[in-house]
C-alpha cells in the first residue's frame, strides 16, 4: 500500500477502551472511524479496572481524564502483607502525583466505557451495536478496500480494518488462524460490596488497597468507584482446569466460585478480617461474581495482514493477565499511539515509495518491546501473590520479593508510568526516512 493510500476513514471492530482511544485520536486529526460493536449499548460492564500514569495520560491526551478523575478511587500504591502476620513484604507504586504526574486509579469499567462512548457519540463518530463480525471476504493489496462479513449475512467495506475485539478476537483469527490464547493455570475471583458492610469490630488499621498473602494463596482488598465506596476482594489461586473467558461454566455456577473463595480447610489460618470479606461473598449487597482467567496471546511475529489493510490491537494482540493493572492501560497506548502513527503518516512528507506496512512494522517492534518487558512485571508481581509452595517452583530471578519503594517506585516502574508516546511515535516516524 503506497504512502498516498494512507486512509481517510478506519472501520474498528469492537468499541473497546483500545478501539475507542483509537477512534477518538483519529477524529481528532482528520481521520474519520467508525464501529460495529457486538454487545448492545445497554450492556453491563462488570468490574473495575487500574489506572496508572502511562494510561492516564493517554486519557488526558483525548480529552477523557477530566470525565473520570472525580469518578474513580485514587491511590498511589497497594501494599504487599502477609496474613494474618500483617507483616508489610513490599509496595507496588501504581502512581504518585509528584513523581509521575498521577495517582492511579480504581475505577468500574462501566464508568469508563461511558465517558469513552459518550466521547465518541458528541464527536460524531458512527457505533452500529448488535453486530458480530464473522470473517474476511476479501483483502488485496490491489484492491481499494477490505470486505467483511457480520453473522447476519450482511457485508461492508473498509479502507482500514482494525480488531479490537478482544482475546477470543475473529479479526485476528482471520488473519492469523494458528494463534489462540494460552491460559496460564492461574485465575482471580473477584466481588466487591458497600465498603460500609465490613464489620467495624475487626477493622484494622491497614493500608489499602492491600494483597494479604497466607498459606492458602492471597486475597486482595481494594476500595474503587467514586470516594472508594465499594470494596473490591478479590482471591489469586491457581487452577489447572482450563477455563474459558467468556463462556466457561465454571462462571455461571455461583455456588461453586463462592466454594472456591471459600475453600479453605482451616478457614482460621486467615485473619479475622479476611474471614469476614470471605463470608461477605453471600451478601445480598455484594455484586455478582466475576472470573479472570489469567490468558495470554503468543507472541506473534506481526500483528497487521499481509497487505497491511486489516491490523489488530489491544486484548487482540497481546493480552496482559491482571496482576500488575496493566491490560487496560496497554489497551489506552496501543489504540493511542497507533492513532499518532496514522496521524503523522496523514501530514508527513514522505516519499511515494513508503508503505503504512513498513510504519506498522516499525510500530509493532516499538510496541512489541514494550509489551515484553510488560508482561515480565506482570508475571514477577504475579509470584508475590502466590503460596510458598508455588514459588518455590518459580525460577528464583522470576519471584519479585521486595519492591523498593523509596522513590515510588521509579528506578523499576519510569520506563512504564512516564512514557512520551507521542515523542516515541515521532522517532518511529524517523525511522522511515533511514
Amino acid at each position: 500500500m503506497p504512502h498516498s493510500s494512507i486512509p481517510k476513514s478506519v472501520t474498528i471492530i469492537g468499541a473497546s477502551v483500545s478501539g475507542l482511544t483509537l477512534g477518538l485520536t483519529l477524529k481528532k486529526y482528520g481521520i474519520q472511524p467508525r464501529f460495529f460493536e457486538l454487545r448492545d449499548p445497554d450492556y453491563h460492564f462488570g468490574g473495575a479496572v487500574s489506572l496508572t500514569p502511562n494510561g492516564l495520560r493517554v486519557l488526558e491526551s483525548i480529552g477523557a481524564y477530566s470525565r473520570i478523575k472525580d469518578q474513580g478511587y485514587n491511590f498511589e500504591a497497594i501494599t504487599f502483607m502477609t496474613d494474618p502476620e500483617h507483616e508489610i513484604t513490599g509496595r507496588l507504586y501504581f502512581g504518585k502525583q509528584d513523581t509521575y504526574g498521577y495517582d492511579g486509579m480504581r475505577i468500574t469499567r462501566k464508568v469508563l466505557n461511558h465517558e469513552l462512548t459518550e466521547m465518541a457519540k458528541e464527536a460524531g463518530i458512527e457505533i452500529f451495536y448488535g453486530k458480530k463480525f464473522t470473517k474476511l471476504i476479501h483483502e488485496d493489496c490491489n484492491s481499494d478496500d477490505v470486505v467483511f462479513e457480520f453473522a447476519d449475512g450482511t457485508q461492508e467495506k473498509a479502507e482500514l480494518l482494525i480488531g479490537a475485539d478482544g482475546i477470543y478476537s475473529k479479526v485476528r483469527s482471520s488473519i492469523f488462524p494458528d494463534i489462540s490464547p494460552d491460559y496460564s493455570g492461574h485465575m482471580a475471583i473477584t466481588y466487591s460490596f458497600p465498603h460500609t458492610l465490613m464489620d467495624d469490630s475487626i477493622k484494622e488499621d491497614l493500608p489499602l488497597p492491600v494483597s494479604l498473602r497466607g498459606k492458602q494463596g492471597s486475597f486482595i482488598l481494594s476500595p474503587q468507584a467514586k470516594d472508594g465506596k465499594e470494596l473490591l476482594i478479590g482471591r489469586q489461586l491457581k487452577y489447572e482446569q482450563k477455563l474459558h473467558f467468556r463462556w466457561d461454566p465454571l462462571m455461571q455456577d455461583k455456588q461453586k466460585l463462592v466454594d472456591i473463595i471459600q475453600q479453605d480447610p482451616h478457614p482460621n489460618l486467615w485473619s479475622p478480617l479476611v474471614q469476614d470479606a470471605q463470608a461477605k461473598v453471600t451478601h445480598p449487597e455484594t455484586d455478582f461474581l466475576h472470573v479472570w482467567p489469567f490468558y495470554t496471546v503468543p507472541k506473534m511475529s506481526r500483528w497487521h495482514s499481509s497487505t497491511g489493510k486489516v491490523v489488530i490491537l489491544g486484548d487482540s494482540a497481546h493480552a496482559v493477565p491482571p496482576p500488575a493493572g496493566q491490560g487496560a492501560n496497554q489497551a489506552l497506548e496501543d489504540g493511542y499511539s497507533f492513532a499518532m502513527l496514522l496521524a503523522n503518516l496523514n501530514s508527513d512528507n514522505l516519499n511515494n515509495r513508503m508503505s503504512l506496512s513498513d510504519a506498522l512494522t516499525a510500530w509493532e517492534a516499538y510496541r512489541m518491546e514494550r509489551m515484553e518487558k510488560v508482561l515480565e512485571l506482570t508475571n514477577r508481581v504475579l509470584t508475590i501473590r502466590m503460596t510458598d509452595e508455588e514459588r518455590a517452583s518459580v525460577s528464583e530471578h522470576m519471584r519479585w520479593d521486595e519492591i523498593d519503594g523509596s522513590d515510588a517506585g521509579k528506578s523499576e516502574l519510569g520506563w512504564l508510568y512516564l512514557v512520551d508516546i507521542d515523542s516515541d511515535i515521532k522517532s518511529v516516524i524517523e525511522t522511515l526516512h533511514k
